[in-house]
């Protein structure tokens, strides 16, 4: 696939300068130690340093171009036959519209499907894409622990990977004949554009509690980066459906916006407005059983998980599959299947003789809500004392800190 300059600037509504060279386009890049004769660089801007102030070298190693805002502009002006684009703002927005353009938009054919929310978005996706593979789909995974997709496996270094990195994954798991891919979202992804040129085709709204109020300051300002997964332009004004969790009130609010075009999820008893419910749960150390209620059929089934959040997990990640096409038949069978996560309610197994060490679970619990719904999973089944060791450390949210404080001291 060969991509030219000028092309790729006119495919995202950026014009083109006088005077700026047409040429092949070998890479995207937002990594200016990464620029190679043929590269388009973007510098985006960061919290210490704006990326734009490296064109200069960019354009010296090579690049057909360099991409930048106004404000790396002013600092460090270029002359008119200089191979610099300034963009309008946000800059990041460019920088994944136009990777998504030179990979010729890879999310149109992996069958994307985000989740978002404060917590179970990695229990969510990893249930997605376990349930996908048991139904015959090729899958693909990205999310905090690691991104794969067929034939390969590779540990991660963020939630949701900067743009250019991001949609050369979405081509690469692509390429391998990934069918349906889940993807966690964080609301940082989403504030900094990182998801720009993605189009989804099913998004999960799992919950919002307390978290990063460092960077979004207020709830309403989290809840409004979250709710961007929801709308134009990473979904179409039609085709892409939702499922929402209306047991949380902030999931509630976004339900209404939504309207018809989501299903909610809830595991309230006699919640009449949900699409997707839970009834008889029985919930014991071996895990839950019940029977899942959906608008396309209902049925029973088994997990091995562990909690009360695990099943919303559960019921929308199911819900999500449904809407793709997937049978609830099938489904409710894989649910048996998965084992869990990493770090996520994660049993300790020890090698030792006898009954005499207790049970150990590691969990990644690290909001308030998080860590009180791991502890009250735990405490019907502790036959003695619960103990919890937990840490808030780095100088990430510290409001959080004293609220996780009196919730083990309460619960444990």
């Amino acid at each position: 696939m060969t991509q030219t300059l000028h092309a790729l600037l006119h495919s995202v509504g950026l014009p083109v300068p006088l005077g700026l060279a047409d040429a092949v386009i070998g890479s995207i890049t937002c990594d200016s130690r990464c620029v190679a004769p043929g590269s388009v660089f973007i510098g985006l801007p960061g919290g210490r340093v704006d990326g734009g102030s490296f064109w200069p070298k960019a354009v010296a190693d090579g690049a057909a171009a360099a991409l930048i805002g106004s404000a790396a502009a002013a600092a460090h002006p270029p002359k008119q036959s200089d191979a610099v684009v300034v963009v309008p703002d946000p800059v990041a927005r460019w920088a994944g519209e136009l990777a998504a353009a030179f990979w010729d938009y890879p999310s149109n054919r992996i069958g994307l499907i985000g989740v978002t929310g404060t917590n179970g978005k990695t229990t969510t996706t990893h249930l997605i894409e376990h349930l996908s593979s048991a139904c015959g789909r090729q899958s693909a995974l990205f999310g905090t622990l690691l991104n794969r997709w067929p034939g390969h496996s590779v540990t991660a270094t963020h939630t949701t990977a900067v743009a250019d990195r991001l949609q050369a994954q979405l081509a690469e798991a692509s390429a391998a004949g990934a069918q349906l891919t889940a993807m966690e979202v964080s609301s940082h992804a989403l504030d900094q554009h990182r998801v720009a040129g993605c189009r989804f085709s099913g998004a999960v709204f799992t919950n919002l509690t307390q978290d990063h109020l460092d960077y979004h300051e207020t709830m309403a300002s989290y809840f409004e980066a979250k709710a961007r997964l929801f709308a134009p332009p990473l979904v179409t004004d039609h085709g892409a459906q939702f499922v929402v969790n209306v047991d949380d009130p902030w999931g509630r609010q976004l339900a209404e916006r939504l309207g018809d075009r989501c299903w909610r999820s809830s595991l309230s008893t006699g919640s009449a407005h949900a699409e997707l419910t839970m009834s008889d749960l029985v919930m014991g150390s071996s895990g839950v059983e019940g029977r899942l209620s959906s608008p396309l059929g209902e049925g029973s089934f088994h997990s091995p998980l562990l909690g009360r959040f695990n099943v919303m997990n559960l019921l929308q990640a199911v819900g999500v599959l449904l809407q793709q096409g997937l049978p609830l038949e099938s489904l409710l069978k894989a649910i048996s299947t998965f084992r869990g996560v990493p770090g996520r309610m994660e049993r300790v197994v020890v090698d030792a003789k006898g009954n005499e060490l207790p049970t150990v679970l590691v969990d990644y619990a690290h909001t308030p809500d998080g860590l009180s719904s791991a502890l009250k999973a735990c405490r019907p089944f502790a036959g003695g004392k619960l103990i919890c060791v937990f840490g808030c450390g780095g100088d990430r949210d510290r409001g959080k800190r004293p609220q996780m404080a009196a919730i083990a001291a309460e619960i444990a």
